[in-house]
């Protein structure tokens, strides 16, 4: 007997895994390829998606450029997401410097025939929300370079926005967040194939 599934169930079958993949990737079974490099603070150190995970407790945009190049270095990418500015807006940096600490690795990496992604940071829940407004100004920033270089970008603030659950310590995602920046960023890069 030749039985011919019919196509919603098929369409229904093929789509499973991706559905699954968030929820797979928030239990850390589930890593980037190794094509695509993570650059950031403690916020990518401690996401476990990333394969090639560049991320670096407490670190500034300044840290993170200064060690950007050797970090991408002979390491066959194809893509670089960037995500940093939370330090620096917990210790008071000028956004402008940031931004431009921003641009320049996001420079480096094009110009090493790398794709740079460039990401708002999430919402900064500690000192009771009043980092709200350097926050808002720091992403209005990142969003207008990303559209001066024409990079790929990615929004985590939106999504992660009104969840203050979704954090630990006000700063730092629990697994749930890091679940909503998985999904996120999966709809903006492909992160599983070669």
């Amino acid at each position: 007997m030749n039985r011919v599934m019919r196509p919603p169930l098929r369409t229904a079958l093929c789509l499973l895994p991706l559905a699954l993949t968030p929820w797979i990737t928030a239990c850390g079974r589930v890593k980037a390829n190794s094509h695509v490099a993570f650059m950031g603070d403690s916020l990518t150190e401690m996401w476990t998606l990333p394969r090639v995970n560049l991320g670096r407790y407490g670190q500034t945009t300044a840290q993170m450029l200064k060690r950007f190049p050797t970090d991408i270095a002979n390491k066959n990418l194809r893509s670089v997401i960037i995500l940093g500015g939370t330090n620096d807006i917990l210790l008071g940096i000028d956004p402008a410097t940031t931004v431009s600490n921003l641009g320049r690795m996001a420079d480096i990496a094009a110009s090493s025939g790398i794709e740079p992604v460039l990401c708002e940071i999430p919402p900064i829940y500690a000192r009771q929300g009043t980092l709200a407004p350097q926050v808002a100004e720091l992403n209005r920033r990142i969003t207008a370079l990303a559209a001066s270089k024409n990079l790929r970008f990615v929004d985590f603030y939106d999504p992660l926005n009104g969840n203050p659950a979704y954090f630990s310590d006000g700063v730092h995602m629990r697994r749930r967040g890091y679940l909503v920046m998985d999904w996120t960023l999966e709809q903006k890069v492909s992160l599983f194939q070669g």
